[in-house]
């Protein structure tokens, strides 16, 4: 009866085996690909743009009091003035004041539209880092390499790169076949509300658009060590958003006589335990795909196996990918502090002590979901906790990777990049086009910068064939508006 149990044992760690290694093999690189329209020139004028819209501060803040408006202004005039073309044949319509749409009639108004989205508006810089930049962080500094300053990555490189790209298209006297709607917000960094205007304006006119294209996925060069050849995650669904507010309050008193426990170490210990217990990972289907993909590519025979057989290896394939942050984002919903607030001199000990703990929330949980598990891991009545801010969403729904937007952006992908690896991919941030859910099953996030610079911090930089390329690829979505991808 032993031998017979063995025996059985054996056969099926053959079969396991057998699997593992059919599952495997099977798996094939991505085919290698000649990029036609890679290296096309850039327009004289693109650079010089870019520069220009760098030097703009439309700076957006938390507190709407501190807006420039002014500098919004020179923003449309600037748009104005850069792009005749445009405003001489699109019909420009403006939502909130400084929203703006643009409507490219194309030949055939059955088919659905087309709708390229982004934002001009940028993040502060802040005051303590200015020093650290290499150039003025608003100077729009143009180099043989690069362009330089906040917001020449996120997101005016997009904005340009659709500007440039139909302003081109127009001066050779190109129609696009679909109808294609250019979409510019000016307050996304802080909640992307007047892009729902934006939506309930094409909502009102019926408008369907069959994709929808805004920042967010990127190329990668140098994040996955294990892969040769770029990647670009392309991205179909966004993680959530929630903040919320960590207040303690307790008697204070002079420094020279503290409590055995201060407010300022309540919060400091609800804290530790947050980032002590994170929520547990989770794969969602993109993410599974992106594993699938990038391991089939692997020169790591073992990453291979694992990336290919989760259902075994899913612990294994969970620990590689969360060993950097941007891995560790994808699979898990985060909780981190990003402000704090207590005291007012040195020599008195606080009566009461804040924190801000922002979450990126992925699919299958919920803002409230996620309150309940602060509540509960915090477990102390003394930490008041409240959700915050304007600006918070649950997770997006998912385009398909089968649906015509994803694989309209896959085919300019490869157009214009060699060797790529084209993938899904969960956006870990969030963007204003999850708005747009409301109205299109094709949201798309990608623009083919390589590995981002500076993005939120120092020295946030664009090189120039990074602008070069995200322009040639918008042009490739425009000059085949016409395809169904069906």
């Amino acid at each position: 009866m032993l031998k017979r149990i063995f025996s059985l044992l054996g056969l099926l760690l053959l079969l396991i085996v057998a699997i593992l290694l059919v599952n495997t093999f099977r798996a094939r690189p991505w085919p290698q690909s000649q990029a036609n329209r890679e290296g096309q020139p850039l327009p004289d004028s693109a650079v010089r743009h870019l520069g220009q819209a760098v030097r703009i501060k439309t700076i957006s803040y938390s507190d709407t009091a501190a807006i420039d408006t002014a500098a919004f202004r020179a923003f449309g005039i600037f748009l104005n003035e850069a792009y005749p073309l445009i405003h001489q044949h699109l019909i420009k319509t403006n939502i909130r004041e400084f929203n703006y749409i643009y409507e490219w009639k194309g030949q055939d108004s059955s088919l659905a539209p087309l709708v390229l989205m982004g934002h001009y508006d940028v993040v502060p810089v802040e005051e303590a880092a200015r020093d650290r930049w290499t150039v003025p962080p608003f100077s729009g500094l143009i180099t043989d390499s690069c362009i330089w300053g906040r917001g020449s990555v996120d997101d005016k490189c997009g904005v340009i790169s659709e500007l440039e790209a139909t302003e081109a298209l127009l001066r050779k006297g190109f129609i696009p076949k679909r109808t294609i709607y250019l979409c510019f917000g000016h307050d996304e960094e802080i909640s992307g509300q007047s892009t729902q205007a934006e939506v309930e304006w094409l909502q009102q006119r019926s408008i369907r658009p069959q994709m929808v294209l805004d920042e967010g996925g990127e190329i990668t060069e140098s994040k996955l060590r294990e892969v040769s050849r770029p990647v670009a995650v392309i991205g179909v669904g966004e993680k959530g958003y929630a903040s919320f507010e960590l207040t303690v309050q307790k008697e204070g008193g002079h420094s020279s006589m503290p409590a055995r426990e201060t407010a300022i170490d309540i919060l400091i210990a609800a804290l530790v335990r947050l980032r002590e217990k994170p929520l547990p990972s989770q794969v969602t289907e993109p993410v599974r795909v992106f594993l699938s993909r990038v391991s089939s590519n692997s020169d790591n025979f073992l990453h291979k196996m694992a990336g290919n057989n989760t259902w075994l290896f899913g612990g294994i394939t969970k620990g590689i990918i969360s060993a950097k942050p941007e891995g560790a984002a994808m699979i898990h919903t985060t909780i981190i502090p990003t402000i704090l607030q207590s005291g007012v001199k040195d020599n008195v000990i606080p009566s009461e002590a804040k924190a801000i703990v922002n979450c990126r929330i992925l699919p299958g949980e919920t803002a409230a979901t996620v309150e309940a598990y602060v509540r509960e891991v915090i477990g102390d009545d003394r930490v008041q906790i409240r959700k915050i801010g304007r600006f918070g969403s649950d997770p997006s729904t998912t385009t398909s990777i089968m649906s015509p937007a994803y694989r309209r952006v896959e085919s300019a992908v490869l157009e214009n990049i060699p060797n790529v690896i084209p993938t899904p991919y969960l956006v870990i941030g969030a963007t204003d086009s999850r708005f747009f859910r409301r109205i299109s099953d094709g949201v798309i996030n990608f623009i083919p910068m390589t590995d981002s610079k500076g993005y939120h911090g120092i020295d946030e930089r664009l090189p120039i064939r990074d602008l070069q390329r995200s322009i040639n690829f918008i042009m490739t979505i425009l000059e085949e508006s016409g395809r169904p991808f069906d």
